[in-house]
């Protein structure tokens, strides 16, 4: 797990881990939408060698995943912070 640590403060990161037949998969493109006020969408991110890929939000933030143009889920930094997709 990669997200914040429990009692650990700062912004709460959001983890994506893209997964083919149970493998990690590198060089996916990950875009994160932030909805609401002040909202939009994340700058690009690729999955590194692991699969992962991840966003700073600020609290309260909550969204979608986008992996290769395709919505993946929601995420919101007080519930779902580390996601995975598989492909």
């Amino acid at each position: 797990m990669r997200g914040r640590m429990v009692g650990e403060v700062g912004m709460p990161t959001i983890t994506v881990r893209v997964l083919r037949d149970g493998d990690p998969v590198s060089g996916h493109r990950v875009v994160f939408e932030v909805s609401g006020l002040g909202g939009g969408m994340s700058s690009t991110e690729y999955t590194d060698s692991d699969g992962y890929a991840s966003y700073e939000a600020d609290d309260g933030q909550e969204g979608h995943v986008f992996v290769d143009g395709r919505n993946e889920g929601h995420w919101g930094s007080y519930s779902a912070t580390d996601l995975t997709v598989n492909l």
